[in-house]
């Protein structure tokens, strides 16, 4: 059984939401229900509609950073943990029940 680790390292690093056919569809019908959206609306509710959408560009951005920052912290605890010779990371799992 691989540790941890080696699972991560194996991981795909290319986005595969390409390739799911509901992600796919799903954004392709967000897109035209905004292009609707945005032909129903007047010229001052398409700028309040912008501005509203790089607001929430912005705190999604903040939001990954966060995500990135945790995934970093925890994976470079576990390398640490790994170096320092405590076992693997299965053999903590087995032990928690994980």
């Amino acid at each position: 059984m691989e540790n941890i680790l080696e699972m991560l390292y194996n991981l795909p690093l290319k986005n595969t939401h390409e390739q799911d056919p509901s992600f796919v569809r799903a954004t392709r019908i967000q897109c035209e229900q905004l292009e609707l959206l945005i032909a129903a609306m007047t010229n001052e509710q398409q700028e309040l509609l912008d501005a509203y959408l790089d607001t929430r560009s912005r705190v999604e951005d903040m939001l990954d950073f966060d995500r990135f920052r945790f995934a970093f912290h925890v994976g470079a605890q576990l390398t640490a943990e790994l170096i320092r010779g405590k076992g693997t990371v299965t053999e903590l799992l087995d032990r928690t029940g994980a």
